[in-house]
């Protein structure tokens, strides 16, 4: 009953940002008062979360609407072949964190570029843009802990899983990742069990056993299905 590491490139290989992205242009475009250039409550969600509200000072203003242009444009190239469209919210995105130091769009602006480089397998200037995205800032939400399981993806792409592991533990350490526990518990298993960390390994699989939480339900057969095989590696 093999676990090959060709499914935990495939889970990283998904775009976790382009479901609050497309979400967040509509909630642009449904507000007409964005077009004209007033402040609008800019709404990001992935999982449920909101992680912004809403944004009245001037400076703010400039970098919401610019964060927007760039949402919009990316939105257009990851639903196409990508190409200039997607070139142009790159450049975008870059200039809204140059910019805007400080504020929240900036700190989207990096998640999102380090997505973009992380699915490109750029994977040096998608941990630049991991980095930079780290925030404390509580209006950042889950962006800001986030960047931690983007980092840890981006070194487990370079095969450094220790690495890997070491930001995995960040981000399932701090609460604003509370919702990605069981996804962080799984790839924690499965990167220990790689590394021949048992205990470690094993201990994830018991803690996604013994989570009631509806998100958990999918790994608990992939769970006991690790469990089984690490016994069987254990007495070899």
């Amino acid at each position: 009953m093999e676990i090959k590491y060709s499914k935990k490139k495939q889970e990283m290989r998904k775009d976790p940002v382009y479901e609050f992205i497309m979400r967040a242009k509509d909630a642009f475009v449904a507000q007409s008062n964005f077009v004209m250039g007033a402040t609008v409550a800019v709404v990001l969600v992935l999982g449920g979360v909101l992680i912004y509200n809403s944004v009245k000072k001037s400076g703010y203003q400039k970098a919401q609407e610019a964060f927007g242009k760039a949402l919009i444009a990316y939105e257009s190239g990851a639903s196409s072949a990508g190409g200039e469209n997607l070139y142009k919210a790159v450049e975008t995105f870059k200039a809204v964190v140059d910019n805007n130091k400080g504020t929240p769009q900036a700190i989207y602006s990096a998640y999102i570029l380090g997505h973009v480089f992380l699915r490109q397998q750029r994977y040096d200037e998608a941990i630049t843009w991991f980095n930079a995205a780290l925030s404390k800032n509580p209006h950042t939400g889950f962006v800001g802990a986030g960047a931690y399981e983007g980092l840890a993806d981006c070194y487990e792409a370079k095969g450094n899983l220790d690495e890997a592991l070491n930001y995995l533990k960040k981000a399932l350490n701090d609460q604003r990742n509370r919702y990605r526990a069981p996804v962080l518990e799984w790839k924690m298993a499965l990167i220990s069990k790689d590394l021949r960390k048992f205990e470690d390994a094993k201990g994830m699989c018991q803690k996604l056993l013994s989570d009631t939480a509806s998100s958990a339900t999918g790994y608990k057969q992939k769970a006991e299905n690790l469990l089984t095989q690490i016994r069987v590696q254990e007495k070899s």
